[in-house]
């Protein structure tokens, strides 16, 4: 048990900053990645996500010193935890396929083509998968107990927004006023917060 909830407080901390710089990456240089293609972009994407996990792993017996230690109730949290992210993905795919999910509509619109979604969980977030990510990470890190894995998955929230904005600023180059619309009747994470959330352009 103990070299699982390490192994896992490790993951969490390789790569949560390293989710960031792919995904950060992908939507600050769009514009070069479509020069590039679909297949050489993802190679130097991922190998970017593998550079930063590589760099933050240098850091990882700083990071990782200060245990918990096994918890009951943190695990029976955890697991409760994953279980509704799992439903909550199951939810997700059902309504954008992975292409979309993985960044190709972006890189490549033509050939990847998707339209907008606003059904089943887009009917009341714009981005739900961040929300999911964040439970499961969430769970992730109570499994774990340690306290750099609760710090890298709150620091989600953080990253999240950055990427999130640089998502929508694309969503509103490819979708124009219908993005807007979206905009104005669904909240940009929570539900019933529209008004205040459309306020905030990305």
């Amino acid at each position: 048990m103990e070299t699982f909830r390490y192994t896992v407080a490790l993951l969490l901390v390789l790569l949560v900053p390293a989710a960031f710089v792919y995904w950060f990456l992908l939507h600050a240089l769009l514009p070069a990645w479509r020069r590039l293609g679909v297949g050489w972009s993802q190679v130097v994407l991922w190998l970017s996500f593998l550079a930063a996990a590589l760099l933050v792993s240098f850091w990882r017996g700083a990071l990782l010193w200060n245990d918990y230690g096994f918890n009951p109730l943190a695990t029976t949290a955890g697991v409760m935890c994953l279980a509704a992210a799992a439903v909550f993905r199951l939810q997700i795919e059902r309504f954008l396929p992975w292409r979309a999910q993985a960044g190709l509509s972006e890189i490549d619109p033509s050939g990847h083509s998707q339209n907008l979604v606003t059904e089943g969980p887009y009917a009341h977030s714009r981005n739900p998968r961040y929300i999911q990510v964040l439970l499961a990470l969430l769970g992730w890190a109570l499994l774990a107990n340690y306290a750099a894995g609760y710090f890298f998955a709150l620091l989600w929230v953080p990253l999240a927004w950055v990427i999130v904005a640089l998502e929508e600023r694309e969503l509103r180059r490819r979708f124009g006023p219908e993005y807007e619309g979206y905009c104005a009747r669904v909240s940009r994470f929570w539900p019933h917060a529209a008004a205040v959330n459309h306020s905030v352009k990305a």
